[in-house]
């Protein structure tokens, strides 16, 4: 008898370093990949860090690629009869799309054009940042059609929801909190860990104050190093550690230059030992222009970390009632004083208040299995 194949879900997620791609393989990796499994739809036709490891777990990487055409509007149409063929030669029926904004509602059309018979829109996001006005008045013109296109509407936060989906969707209660879930276990507080890392590092005697994130207009790092450079003044023993690759990593690099702060910002680039590095900081800062629910905010949690957040921030990223939350508005040196108050703090496990809210990453796997299951019994 022949054994069955799996549920196949084309997912739409880069396969660089990035939260929402950790996430999704996160889910992945504690699938039944047996019974459910993921292919992933990317947009640029490239080699990336993580394609290797997702064909690994059985996934196919399909490319939906208009690099090649420079004029931003035209490519988002020309984008949709790509996704459209690739949906329709590979077969799709069931697609989880990973949103920043309406706009995206574009791609969604080309996989409907391409036979995709289920849909789940993922919020992500919740603000526009510096994203420009062509962006913004694409989504406002195509969000009312997202309840035609997508069956499933789930969302990182609840602000996430309401940034994305129609008010149809939010009244009528008809979305989903997906909590975004990591290997609990993986990232609690280790004293050894933080031992071992901080010695590697060199920076055992060190306040380690730290990030991660895309070096993009989105994480904010030009107002990150204001405050630090008021750290730095304020506290000899200060570093900065920066975990990110992006387009502006080297305009910063310069501006640590420009503020005298090079000596004591360390540019880490990628990791594949997050976990190791959270235990070697001292504090998380995140001064975000916009986020739905940020990943690295729940890993530094799970990680025994005080969090210094902007207001900007959904609350709900505090999940154990310790974060810190400042308004951009505020100036550096009141950040830099909030992050100080941390210096001579305690580390502990978080662990089992985040289990209680739901952020262990086998609860998450299941609830997306258990859906694909039953979408697969009714197409």
């Amino acid at each position: 008898m022949q054994e069955k194949e799996p549920v196949r879900v084309l997912v739409t997620a880069p396969l660089g370093v990035g939260g929402v791609t950790n996430m999704m393989i996160n889910i992945q990796s504690h699938l039944d990949r047996s019974k459910v499994n993921f292919d992933y739809l990317v947009f640029h036709d490239r080699k990336e860090a993580l394609e290797d490891k997702v064909a690994s777990m059985g996934s196919r990487k399909l490319i939906a690629s208009v690099d090649h055409i420079s004029v931003r509007p035209l490519r988002r149409l020309l984008r949709i009869n790509e996704i459209r063929k690739v949906c329709k030669e590979n077969k799709i029926q069931i697609l989880h799309y990973n949103a920043d904004s309406a706009a995206d509602v574009t791609n969604i059309l080309g996989a409907k054009l391409g036979g995709v018979k289920y849909v789940t829109i993922h919020s992500h996001n919740a603000g526009f940042g510096t994203a420009g006005k062509g962006v913004r008045m694409v989504s406002k013109l195509l969000q009312p059609f997202i309840p035609a296109l997508c069956n499933n509407y789930w969302a990182c936060s609840d602000l996430a929801a309401r940034f994305l989906f129609p008010k149809s969707i939010i009244e009528a209660g008809n979305y989903a909190v997906l909590p975004n879930g990591i290997e609990l276990e993986k990232y609690d507080y280790n004293e050894a860990v933080r031992k071992e890392m901080r010695t590697k590092l060199g920076l055992e005697d060190r306040f380690v104050v730290g990030h991660a994130g895309r070096f993009s207009d989105q994480k904010n790092h030009t107002f990150l190093l204001d405050i630090f450079k008021e750290i730095a003044r304020k506290n000899d023993k200060a570093v900065l550690l920066l975990f990110g690759v992006g387009e502006l990593v080297e305009p910063m690099k310069e501006k640590t230059k420009r503020l005298g702060i090079q000596e004591r910002v360390i540019f880490y680039g990628a990791s594949s030992e997050m976990e190791k590095m959270y235990q070697a900081m001292d504090v998380f800062l995140m001064p975000s222009l916009h986020e739905g629910l940020p990943v690295t905010g729940v890993e530094a949690q799970a990680s025994g970390l005080p969090c210094v957040f902007a207001d900007t921030i959904t609350k709900e990223v505090d999940i154990t009632g310790h974060s810190e939350f400042l308004s951009l508005d505020e100036a550096p040196g009141v950040w830099a004083d909030k992050v100080l108050a941390y210096v001579e703090s305690e580390r502990k496990s978080n662990k089992k208040e985040l289990l209680e809210a739901g952020y262990d990453i086998q609860q998450t796997a299941d609830i997306v299995s258990k859906l694909y299951l039953e979408v697969s019994q009714k197409l």
